[in-house]
């Protein structure tokens, strides 16, 4: 049967969803699959798309329960964080309490991964645009992190990240390890733009532990599911932890 180990449900911001699929099976062991619904976020980033992306999620999760999933990913830092990061434990356990499927939530995924990785500073790489510099800062302190520095290059809107080059995580990261060579992790910010194969390519070259927020998504769903197998070639996280 598709899904005998784990399947794993996924509430996809993006209203057109694409690179989380497609990394989702690159990196999983035989016997996961994966369930995903898209919400409600097009191209812009603003409080209404994440507030009914949150909303939307909810009930996602609940026909996902339905549906047999072993865990359900509230996705999108930005929708979590929207919510405020304090109240994040208490929405998944009471979900999960409702729905009778263990629930997590996109912003924990990463904070949880960067701690078992023993970091501190955090550079980060998006692909939102200038204009949201700031927005990253915040979200890795609210995480609990310092912030070193945030790069993104010409804005691509999120309906066209599929059509980012695998290239381009590697150059961004050797752009912020020049710039700021005190971080001891690259954050590559969002699901859903190719990330995952330049993982492991960064951390030799580099030195640094690196976070993608599919990967740490991915991980912290599988050890959810009860799944520990050791994954090489997406990262110390997937190995070690």
């Amino acid at each position: 049967m598709y899904g005998s180990r784990a399947r794993i449900g996924y509430c996809s911001p993006p209203f057109v969803t694409e690179v989380f699929a497609y990394e989702f099976y690159k990196m999983v062991p035989e016997g996961v699959t994966l369930m995903i619904t898209t919400l409600e976020v097009g191209n812009e980033y603003t409080q209404q798309a994440f507030d009914g992306s949150y909303d939307r999620s909810l009930a996602a999760a609940r026909a996902m329960g339905e549906a047999g999933a072993d865990v359900v990913v509230l996705g999108g830092n930005p929708v979590n964080q929207s919510r405020g990061i304090e109240n994040l434990p208490k929405i998944c356990a009471d979900l999960a309490a409702e729905i009778g499927t263990k629930v997590i939530a996109s912003t924990l995924c990463q904070k949880e991964a960067m701690e078992k990785l023993g970091v501190r500073k955090v550079a980060t790489a998006h692909m939102a645009g200038p204009d949201h510099v700031e927005r990253h800062h915040q979200q890795m302190r609210n995480m609990g992190f310092e912030s070193v520095g945030v790069i993104s290059p010409e804005r691509h809107k999120l309906l066209h990240y599929g059509k980012i080059s695998e290239n381009e995580a590697l150059t961004l990261a050797r752009e912020l390890k020049e710039k700021w060579p005190e971080t001891d992790c690259i954050h590559f910010a969002s699901a859903h733009w190719p990330t995952a194969f330049a993982i492991e390519p960064v951390e030799r070259e580099l030195g640094v532990a690196v976070m993608t927020s599919q990967q740490a998504i991915l991980w912290k769903a599988l050890r959810t599911a009860g799944i520990s197998d050791r994954i090489d070639g997406f990262g110390r996280l997937f190995r070690d932890f």
